[in-house]
């Protein structure tokens, strides 16, 4: 009876320790799967940052271009007078 014992507290132990080595991989495994979401989170603040640079830049740009587009040009307005010698 006394093995019998023995060996079912060893497969008990055996399985604590297993179960409780288990939780702690788990554990770690979801810490580092924290902090690679927190630094994606973090580089997509950076991206949406330049996206939003980007952005307000080919605004700039567009506005520029109407701009150009609706003055008329100094060459058109009045023709260069040759110089006479």
């Amino acid at each position: 009876m006394d093995r019998r014992t023995s060996c079912l507290q060893s497969n008990i132990d055996f399985l604590q320790k297993t179960i409780s080595k288990q939780s702690l991989d788990q554990q770690q495994k979801l810490d580092a799967a924290n902090r690679q979401i927190q630094a994606l989170r973090a580089a997509l603040i950076a991206q949406q940052g330049v996206i939003d640079e980007l952005k307000a830049s080919q605004a700039k740009f567009a506005d520029e271009l109407k701009k150009r587009a609706d003055a008329p040009a100094a060459k058109d307005a009045a023709p260069a007078k040759p110089s006479g010698k």
